[in-house]
């Protein structure tokens, strides 16, 4: 798990029952984006909402890079409301490793203009390094699809 200083918010690995019933992991929790290329179980959905935990499913794969500009836009109105109305939540994919930091440094330069600094392979963080290999446009076109959206009206959450 990664945890942020600038948000209550964390990027971790694909939850399990066990993790979610864990109050010290997903305790406080109240927003949560699939980003794992699975969907949830009807169980695992269950227990989400038994916790009181709102969710987005928002698929990127790993491996080829679909999907990952129409996830981005679809969660980030979400993740900046969450953000805004000071709601814990949590970012996950597969492992926590690459798609969920990604989408967390994308919220980061949504509320700040500037990258937060998580050097992966290379790159400044998770989120330049995947326009880097494609799976997001340009780095200057991601950045401007970026301050359009933190410039948005944040939606109300559905």
């Amino acid at each position: 798990m990664r945890a942020y200083p600038f948000a209550p918010i964390a990027a971790r690995e694909y939850p399990t029952i066990s993790l979610l019933n864990n109050p010290y992991i997903w305790g406080g929790v109240s927003f949560c984006v699939n980003v794992s290329e699975k969907p949830y179980p009807v169980e695992l959905a269950k227990t989400l909402a038994d916790h009181g935990i709102d969710w987005i499913y928002c698929p990127v794969s790993e491996e080829d890079g679909a999907q990952w500009l129409d996830a981005l836009m679809t969660a980030l109105p979400r993740m900046l409301y969450a953000y805004k109305t000071g709601l814990k939540q949590v970012i996950h994919c597969d492992f926590g490793n690459n798609r969920s930091r990604s989408f967390v440094e994308a919220l980061y330069f949504c509320l700040n203009n500037e990258h937060f600094q998580d050097e992966y392979k290379g790159e400044i963080n998770h989120l330049v390094y995947n326009c880097t290999i494609k799976h997001l446009p340009p780095l200057t076109n991601t950045e401007k699809v970026l301050n359009m959206l933190a410039s948005s009206p944040v939606p109300q959450q559905q």
